[in-house]
């Protein structure tokens, strides 16, 4: 039986959604057939604190065994800034020559100093992303042979970046790339130039990638996607939460970066236009500090899944705000359930999961999201039911476990043959 490593920053029940769950149902199915091992670190999720959830060693969730390594915190003070200059050098780097930006070009080499001093400060801000575990980097090196194939998820985090050039000719890089800054850093070439299969979940996430790095159009690559199965609800009568009052539900990381500030500020918006009695339900860790928890905005914190689960069910719809995903794993879930998605236009993947589905809205500004809000809450049950099964269709159509799994499996049968 052959035996695969899956190597992703963090990983747990207690994660339950991004590119944590989408390792984690990938680790789960593939452990049908073969020998699955996660190599990750102790933490449980981005906060700033990096603390130790997990305990060092051997685990296992699922039947799928785990092995976590200690992270080391780093200094984040300057993170953002660093960023900056990152990226502004790796779009100077990006331009080409011509008699026209010529001064332009010559005051920027200046103000950016060498490629080595770039490389330098690169390397720390890396450190930064994700968990930064040497041990695991360590083990990989050490025990490459033991293994027949690795699969590393989320191109921009320590753990992949650090540790895919160590297996590149057995490696598959499942990127989850946004259209966001980070894409843009030149560094990155050395992850998609390393990996030899990527698995993109999009068309647009390829085209985003190999046009900032073209390097990657040398790894043989598939549109794979995840696959979503309609959830089981088993909770007992007592565990069901109490719920009396119609509700819109987030699910996800209270974050700035997921559209959660624009978000309260539109739903506020539409409260003061639309006198009703109708609820916002917020379900995730909060990374925003103090969360408006007031008689309209709900807030739940990290409950279990099955929990999360029922709230969806029992939603008028899933919005979904953010402005970067590469597949948005809740979304498919909520349209499994039948539920309808309101989601963020200016996020290519969104959009395209709402035109193609015809399962619910999409909104560019606050007056659409108003609009998209109340056509939502005032469906009658004819057309509740034909969004509904437009949504179930579109997930059963093209998010099936058997056709995505069997991608992976082509690729691992025929990774040390070619």
């Amino acid at each position: 039986m052959k035996k695969i490593a899956v190597v992703i920053s963090r990983y747990g029940k207690e994660i339950n959604g991004g590119a944590e769950l989408h390792a984690r149902n990938v680790a789960e199915h593939l452990n049908e057939k073969y020998d699955v091992t996660v190599l990750t670190s102790c933490e449980n999720d981005d906060s700033q604190t990096q603390g130790v959830y997990y305990l060092k060693g051997n685990d296992k969730i699922n039947d799928v065994k785990i092995l976590r390594f200690e992270s080391q915190q780093k200094d984040k003070t300057n993170e953002n800034k660093t960023f900056r200059y990152l990226h502004k050098n790796s779009i100077f780097r990006r331009e080409r020559f011509s008699l026209p930006n010529f001064i332009k070009l010559a005051v920027k080499k200046i103000k950016y100093r060498s490629k080595k001093n770039f490389d330098r400060i690169f390397e720390d801000w890396i450190e930064t992303q994700g968990a930064y575990t040497p041990d695991l980097i360590t083990y990989i090196k050490k025990n490459q042979n033991n293994y027949d194939t690795f699969i590393f998820f989320l191109y921009y985090h320590y753990t992949t970046y650090t540790g895919i050039n160590e297996v590149a000719n057995k490696s598959i890089l499942v990127p989850i790339a946004h259209d966001d800054p980070a894409l843009c850093l030149i560094s990155f070439d050395k992850v998609f130039a390393s990996a030899r299969f990527i698995m993109y979940n999009s068309l647009s996430e390829k085209e985003w990638v190999e046009k900032l790095h073209p390097v990657a159009k040398n790894a043989i690559s598939d549109i794979v996607g995840v696959g979503c199965e309609r959830p089981r609800i088993s909770l007992a009568s007592e565990e069901q939460p109490k719920i009396n009052f119609p509700y819109f539900v987030y699910i996800g990381r209270i974050h700035e970066s997921k559209g959660c500030s624009t978000m309260f500020e539109y739903f506020k918006y539409y409260k003061q236009q639309y006198n009703n009695d109708i609820k916002l339900v917020l379900i995730g860790k909060n990374f925003m500090g103090q969360v408006d928890n007031s008689e309209d905005i709900i807030y739940t914190g990290f409950i279990s899944e099955q929990k999360k689960y029922h709230y969806l069910q029992n939603a008028i719809a899933l919005i979904i705000p953010s402005p970067y995903e590469s597949l948005s794993i809740v979304t498919l879930e909520a349209m499994a359930m039948g539920k309808p998605v309101l989601a963020n236009g200016h996020c290519d993947i969104l959009k395209k999961h709402i035109e193609l589905s015809h399962a619910g809205y999409f909104y560019y500004n606050k007056k659409e999201f108003c609009e998209a809000l109340y056509k939502l809450a005032t469906l009658n049950e004819k057309e509740k039911e034909a969004m509904a099964q437009n949504g179930i269709s579109y997930v059963e159509g093209n998010y099936d476990w058997k056709v995505v799994i069997g991608k992976y499996i082509k690729v691992i049968e025929n990774i040390g043959k070619s």
